[in-house]
């Protein structure tokens, strides 16, 4: 179910750049929203940003993005995050992922 107001597009930015993330619970096909969060991050460029994005994501399993970059690929596998890259529809993506 979309959540009001949401955007109902990917962000065809790469993940850290995003302005907000958009988090759904998945549960036997069923999809749920749970929460829009804030990316104080979006428009920094520190070291090793993929660290402080993922203090955001910590609790997620899977990351649904068009675009995540090289360094961060690897940050987010070490920690056991599943990464999807999809572009376009948001719930299409989560249909697609259920």
């Amino acid at each position: 179910m979309p959540c009001p107001g949401a955007q109902r597009f990917l962000s065809p930015k790469i993940l850290g750049m995003a302005g907000k993330m958009f988090i759904y619970e998945l549960n036997g096909g069923q999809i749920k929203w749970v929460e829009n969060r804030n990316n104080p991050y979006a428009k920094t460029q520190q070291h090793l940003k993929t660290l402080d994005v993922y203090g955001l994501l910590q609790d997620c399993v899977i990351i649904i993005s068009a675009h995540i970059g090289k360094s961060e690929i690897q940050r987010l596998q070490e920690r056991g995050v599943k990464l999807i890259y999809k572009k376009g529809n948001i719930h299409k993506a989560l249909q697609d992922v259920t």
